[in-house]
């Protein structure tokens, strides 16, 4: 009787120990879930520019600023290229902003690498960011060639001048999570008049990384108890 009543007590702790486990990984769940259908990326933090990036030989200084998306997709999104469905594609977004003294910049080109090599960006346009206001938006956009392998955006009729910041600009690549992932690395080229590029990484856009946090978080703590 008394070993009965030993196993019914293990077989208890047991079941609420998954059920708590289970319940503590939804988070997760919804995070993976959710990044199935599209994964949204930015820039792992702000890459500076300065006069010591190499071939930067007119003056470009300024800042890639990793940003979200945008608080609805209400918002402003023109001048696209291809297919730019933030529900059914990986994204990138970022923007530029340049410091006082800078040179102008008349282009941008985005495109991002892995092993093994992504598929090319499926489209590229851009979005109002929240402020809406003193922002600077590309005259065109376009999706490059398998060989150029990234999306190209036009300031040639206005420029990126000293102070300025460019809307939020976005790539879009293959859907389903099928092209990005953390940690691959994003090429960017900037033009001055002379063409100079530089790099960052791929993190989660601050949505869907805060999610994911949580669940690893909670499934961390279940597995420290599960151990006592």
């Amino acid at each position: 009787m008394q070993s009965m009543n030993i196993f019914s007590a293990s077989s208890q702790k047991e079941l609420k120990r998954s059920l708590c486990l289970g319940a503590l990984s939804l988070p997760l769940l919804f995070a993976l879930s959710s990044s199935a259908n599209a994964a949204y990326f930015t820039l792992s933090g702000p890459v500076s520019i300065d006069l010591s990036t190499p071939g930067n030989v007119n003056g470009v200084i300024g800042t890639l600023v990793p940003v979200g998306l945008p608080s609805s997709l209400a918002d402003p999104v023109d001048l696209t290229a291809g297919s730019v469905s933030f529900e059914s594609h990986d994204v990138i977004v970022f923007a530029l902003s340049l410091n006082a003294g800078s040179a102008s910049v008349d282009s941008i080109g985005a495109g991002a690498a892995s092993a093994p090599i992504l598929p090319n960006p499926m489209g590229a346009g851009s979005f109002n960011n929240d402020s809406g206001t003193g922002l600077v938006s590309p005259d065109s956009v376009s999706v490059g060639s398998f060989s150029t392998l990234r999306g190209d955006y036009s300031f040639t009729l206005d420029p990126v001048e000293a102070n300025e910041t460019t809307v939020n600009l976005f790539l879009t690549y293959s859907p389903l999570g099928s092209a990005l992932d953390l940690g691959n690395t994003i090429n960017f080229t900037l033009s001055s008049g002379t063409n100079f590029s530089v790099q960052s990484t791929l993190v989660p856009e601050p949505g869907t990384s805060v999610l994911v946090a949580l669940g690893l978080g909670l499934l961390s703590v279940v597995r420290r108890k599960a151990r006592l």
